[in-house]
């Protein structure tokens, strides 16, 4: 598995490397070591060289050089066994992505989308007394009481009276 993000430290173990060994390069040239002595700090920059080499080797085996020494040996096409993390067009994924898996089939009592929302207040259907209610009337239409609310002289607060129930 490649991962692009993780390029910037390859180029950073390169650099890196570039940078010990050219110490290394001034150390080795500028010392007064004669008769095939190294002095310490020759000894020190030998040993972070060969430290950076090791570091630069791991991480390219990481990013793909395993890959790619697979796919020279095989003679085979890297894409065919090698995933790229974060690449949208990928298609040979080790785990399937869940976004691709197919839709559950729907619920055939489920309500349809376009239909408007169930008054939450209302009876159920069938239940008793869940008899179909009078249609509101228009204010200030007909059937209107001009006087005011239930005249009757039994709801005096100024509540408005309860509804009539239907048939009774």
């Amino acid at each position: 598995m490649i991962d692009p993000r993780l390029d910037i430290l390859v180029w950073a173990a390169v650099l890196l490397l570039f940078l010990v060994m050219g110490a290394r390069a001034w150390a080795v040239e500028t010392t007064a070591a004669r008769n095939f002595r190294q002095s310490a700090r020759v000894r020190l920059l030998n040993g972070a060289t060969v430290a950076a080499i090791v570091a630069l080797v791991g991480l390219v085996a990481m990013q793909g050089g395993v890959a790619f020494v697979q796919a020279v040996i095989t003679r085979t096409d890297p894409e065919t066994f090698v995933t790229v993390v974060g690449e949208e067009d990928n298609t040979d994924q080790a785990v399937p992505d869940p976004d691709d898996q197919p839709d559950a089939p729907a619920d055939p009592n489920a309500p349809a989308a376009d239909a408007p929302a169930a008054d939450p207040n209302a009876p159920a259907a069938g239940a008793p007394g869940a008899a179909d209610p009078a249609p509101p009337a228009t204010p200030g239409g007909a059937g209107a009481n001009p006087g005011g609310a239930n005249q009757g002289g039994a709801n005096r607060g100024g509540a408005p009276a309860a509804p009539a129930r239907p048939g009774g």
